[in-house]
Parts: C-alpha cells; sequence; structure tokens
C-alpha cells in the first residue's frame, strides 16, 4: 500500500539492519522462526526481542512489567516548580519517587513502582459495571487492618504517580500475558508468564543485557587532571558523558533519570531511547556489566 509519507530509504535499510541484528530476518531478508514470533507481539521489535529473551533467564513475570510499564509514558508525576523548595510539590514529589528509585537504573525502578503498587493499592478497572466498582471502592474504604489497600487514585496520588499511565501499564500488561501464555497452536508464544527470578535479580539484568545490547554506551574516561581540576570538590567534566556503542556518538544520561548524577557514574549502561533536545540524552538507563556482551551479540549494525 502507498505510505502518507513514505520512510526514506535510509530509514528502510537502518530497519532491516536492525531486524538483521536482533536475529529477525536471514540474509536473504526472509523472516526466520525467531522473526516470526517477534512478529506476534504488538510492540518494537527491540523491546518484542527483550521480552523473548526472559525466558531464557527465567524472568518473564518481571519483564513483563517492565515492557508493559516503558508503553506508558510518563509514570511519574513531578510538578513544576523549585526542586529546593522543601514545602513545594516538586520536593515532595521527589521524596516520594526516592522510595522506589533503584541504584541500578530505570527500568528495575519502574519495576518497583509496579510492585509496590500491586501489593500497596487496588485497581478497578473501567470496563468493570459501575455497581461492581462502586461495591468494591466501599469495601476497600470499610477495610482496616496491615493487610488494607489504598484505592488506585489514592495511592498514586500519596505518591505522585500518573494514574492514567499506570492503569495504561496494567491493561498492556494484561494483553501481553494472555498472548504469551497462549498456545503456539492459537497464535500465541506458549511461555511461563509466572516464571521469576525472584530475588535473583542478577539474571533480571542479564536480560536487560541480552535484550537491549544494540543500544550500550559506556562512559568517556576522565581527561588528565591538573592542579586546578583536582581541587577538594570538583566535578570532572566528563561524570555522566558516554558514547553509544553503536554509532560512536557521545550522549549524556538525561536528567530525570534516575541514574543521573550518580557518584561514581556507572561505566557502562543499556538505554530504551534516544532523546534530542539542546544536547543528545539517553533515557530509560540502566547499569549493565560489560562482560556480559560477549555473550549476548546477535548481530551488529556497523
Amino acid at each position: 500500500f502507498s505510505f502518507l509519507t513514505p520512510p526514506s530509504p535510509e530509514n528502510i535499510e537502518k530497519s532491516f539492519e536492525l531486524l538483521g541484528a536482533l536475529g529477525a530476518i536471514d540474509e536473504e531478508m526472509k523472516l526466520t522462526s525467531y522473526g516470526k514470533e517477534m512478529s506476534k507481539l504488538p510492540l518494537d521489535p527491540v523491546f518484542a526481542h527483550l521480552l523473548l529473551q526472559s525466558s531464557k533467564f527465567e524472568c518473564v513475570d518481571e519483564m513483563l512489567t517492565v515492557v508493559s510499564m516503558l508503553s506508558a509514558e510518563n509514570i511519574f508525576f513531578r510538578p513544576g516548580g523549585r526542586g529546593d523548595d522543601s514545602g513545594g510539590l516538586a520536593a515532595k514529589s521527589a521524596a516520594a519517587h526516592r522510595r522506589f528509585a533503584s541504584h541500578e537504573g530505570d527500568l528495575p525502578t519502574l519495576l518497583n513502582v509496579y510492585k509496590a503498587w500491586r501489593k500497596e493499592a487496588v485497581y478497578i478497572s473501567a470496563s468493570q459495571p459501575s455497581k461492581m466498582r462502586k461495591k468494591l471502592e466501599k469495601e476497600m474504604i470499610n477495610k482496616k487492618g496491615p493487610s488494607s489497600k489504598m484505592l488506585h487514585g489514592d495511592w498514586c496520588k500519596q505518591n505522585f504517580i500518573s494514574g492514567r499511565a499506570l492503569a495504561r501499564a496494567h491493561d498492556v500488561r494484561s494483553q501481553l500475558s494472555e498472548l504469551c501464555a497462549r498456545s503456539a497452536e492459537k497464535n500465541g508464544l506458549a511461555m511461563d508468564i509466572h516464571l521469576s527470578c525472584n530475588a535473583e535479580m542478577t539474571s533480571f539484568f542479564q536480560c536487560i543485557c541480552a535484550g537491549l545490547f544494540l543500544q550500550v554506551a559506556t562512559r568517556l574516561p576522565a581527561p588528565p587532571q591538573d592542579k586546578k581540576s583536582s581541587r577538594a570538590g570538583h566535578i570532572p567534566t566528563t561524570r555522566g558523558h558516554y558514547k553509544t556503542r553503536q554509532g560512536k556518538q557521545s550522549v549524556s544520561i538525561h536528567p530525570l533519570s534516575f541514574l543521573f548524577g550518580r557518584n561514581p557514574a556507572p561505566k557502562c549502561v543499556v538505554y530504551t531511547d534516544l532523546l534530542y533536545t539542546s544536547k543528545l540524552y539517553i533515557r530509560g538507563v540502566t547499569q549493565i556489566r560489560e562482560e556480559w556482551l560477549d555473550d549476548f551479540e546477535f548481530g551488529s549494525l556497523d
């Protein structure tokens, strides 16, 4: 069919290179068996690859959550205002978000948000009949004790989380779970959606590395310091500055990332997307071990 705005030949070529690097197409540009599995998922090819890798690392449950949270943008509600004003909303939202923050980065932080929400709040879908929703809400309000949960809206307000975005992530997760659990005979993926790494987070991070191996950035080395720059309290200008493994672009961690300003900055990270503003930023940043990359490369865009 004809596109309203046809993609450029360069973009088409890059798309084929990406699919080849992920193992979705072969040298003859034909869809591989792995590519056919990827095509069943209504996701960006990179995220489809990330989710499919989760069976190997036994963290399907966690990766279903991460991919779904990534599909719902702006999970964190960050009011405008002076961040240094302790009585302001900006400071309160930053304090609320800190309890979810992971030292390893943004993807485990998103996982922490979803887990806390499921544990502490009750979500009543808008698809439920009105009478049923009111009944469930009344039961939750009247329920007391340590096992009681907050209503979805109240929990999100207290924690400065976008209720709409979180509800969307939950709905996307339900749809993906149904598709992944469905048998291959019914055009599903026959995955064990309850497979979890639990506290074994090394497997979780290895899966992220395997899924995002094309989106790696390594920290730029600090230049030799002179006497002036080596004074106490001086911050090296390269801290938080990286070079992407594919494309060799100089990038910085986005200010809204939970890895922004970390000291020491992680040596090697993966990211979910690039953002072009006044400079080039990486978002969805998560720390990995550089030595893992040798085991996970399928192809190369270089």
